[in-house]
């Protein structure tokens, strides 16, 4: 009996072991890489905000961007996320003083390749595109975003995003930009 659990604290110990050196290395691999993940993930959003305001400078306020050009603020553009079908889902999205829709971009997504990853296709952000708020809703339920076959959970979050961060970015202009 006395040799069995000294068997198994023996095992435990190992495991407990493998678990520490394991945390360790993760730990480690994080600390090294932290840094870089973060950059490369401002360069695609830098990427995003400049395909949906080409011309203009973006000025980083409090969760948002102001576009400018030759100083006048031509609109403004911010992050979203969604909840996709494989996860979650990050877009730029950008909105001119007019309140029409300047334009959206995906960042990153997990959506399953072939079917959901559509949302990334060039026919698909474009129809998002010199909308106005109350236009963004699938055509089903009366808007004007026409959906993707075996993707409609990716479409209705992308679209739902879009329309929700549109909203936010519409009341500043309603406010006047604080």
């Amino acid at each position: 009996m006395m040799q069995k659990a000294s068997s198994v604290l023996r095992i435990a110990l190992v495991l407990a072991l493998v678990c520490l050196v394991s945390g360790i290395l993760l730990g480690a691999t994080y600390n090294l890489t932290w840094e870089r993940i973060a950059q490369v993930e401002q360069a695609r959003l830098t990427a995003a905000f400049a395909q949906i305001f080409p011309h203009a400078e973006l000025k980083a306020k409090n969760g948002y961007y102001e576009a400018l050009e030759n100083g006048k603020i031509t609109g403004y553009a911010a992050t979203a996320q969604g909840k996709g079908f494989g996860g979650r889902i990050s877009l730029a999205v950008g909105v001119g003083v007019d309140g029409i829709i300047k334009g959206v971009r995906i960042i990153s997504h997990a959506e399953t390749p072939g079917l959901g990853s559509r949302i990334t296709d060039e026919e698909f952000l474009r129809q998002f595109e010199g909308k106005r708020l109350e236009e963004l809703r699938l055509a089903k339920e009366g808007g004007t975003i026409d959906a993707i076959t075996g993707a409609t959970i990716s479409i209705q979050a992308v679209t739902t995003a879009v329309g929700d961060k549109a909203k936010e970015l519409m009341e500043l202009l309603t406010e006047g930009m604080p």
